[in-house]
């Protein structure tokens, strides 16, 4: 092949994977997820978002429109709302403003990205102001519907000891949800006290292959095992996990766009 054939080619090929990424990492995708509970008589609908890491590439309004539109009982956000090397809060809080906005309950959990953070107290703080409900190692209850659902909030380095305190007062006759930012600890933790586990932390993988999954995880490493989609515990939990609307590191997606997700519990 000539060389006035063979750079042509290259460029052409670079340029279709650079548009590629950036559609991976800019055009988020809404994620539907269906689960079955006999603890509601109603649908019960929540909005999950995590991992944007101060994504300016992301459409706020847009996404604002999207889970206004599903009208959901309350919003979680499972950690990442900011980058470790964020200096900028800016971002941030308009995510945290467009979700606020809805007049539903939004409940937040630390990741490893804002324990890093050298303005994790003056986020928090902006968050509180906000009235986002913060979670660390705790709970609050929500009706919907006269159905009561206990919310619960796992700190990133739980330990057992802290899990089972925290889970010590649930009530097994209701919908308990935990939200903890790595699907990790609280897989290994979990013994049925919770019917239904949200997390982030993975990003899908960040690449993903077909037929094996994501390609590398923060916490599992090669081919994780935890890394996107609605999966069963042994002890008949549930456990999903959201590969986020933002990237750490490398904006680099393959396969595994951004993303969130609107979650419908429906009676069994």
């Amino acid at each position: 092949m000539k060389i006035n054939t063979i750079l042509p080619t290259i460029a052409i090929i670079a340029i279709g994977l650079f548009l590629y990424n950036r559609n991976q990492i800019t055009d988020f995708r809404t994620q539907r997820v269906f689960i079955q509970s006999d603890k509601v008589q109603k649908d019960i609908r929540i909005a999950q978002v995590t991992d944007s890491h101060s994504n300016q590439r992301i459409d706020i309004s847009k996404l604002k429109d999207q889970i206004e539109e599903f009208n959901p009982h309350m919003i979680a956000f499972t950690g990442d709302l900011v980058d470790h090397k964020t200096e900028d809060l800016t971002v941030a809080l308009k995510l945290m403003d467009s979700l606020r906005s809805m007049g539903v309950p939004v409940y937040f959990v630390e990741g490893n990205h804002e324990i890093a953070n050298r303005h994790r107290k003056e986020l928090l703080k902006e968050l509180e102001d906000r009235n986002v409900i913060i979670l660390k190692n705790s709970s609050h209850e929500i009706v919907v519907d006269e159905n009561p659902i206990g919310i619960y909030g796992a700190e990133f380095y739980v330990e057992d000891h802290d899990y089972q305190e925290m889970l010590s007062s649930a009530d097994r006759d209701k919908l308990n949800i935990l939200l903890s930012h790595s699907p990790v600890k609280a897989s290994w933790y979990a013994d049925g006290d919770v019917d239904l586990i949200l997390s982030g932390h993975t990003h899908g993988g960040q690449i993903r292959l077909p037929l094996i999954g994501g390609l590398v995880s923060p916490g599992q490493g090669l081919f994780p095992h935890y890394d996107k989609g609605l999966m069963e515990l042994p002890e008949g939990t549930m456990l999903y996990i959201d590969s986020g609307i933002g990237n750490s590191v490398l904006p680099i997606r393959v396969m595994n766009p951004v993303q969130f997700s609107l979650i419908t519990i429906s009676k069994k």
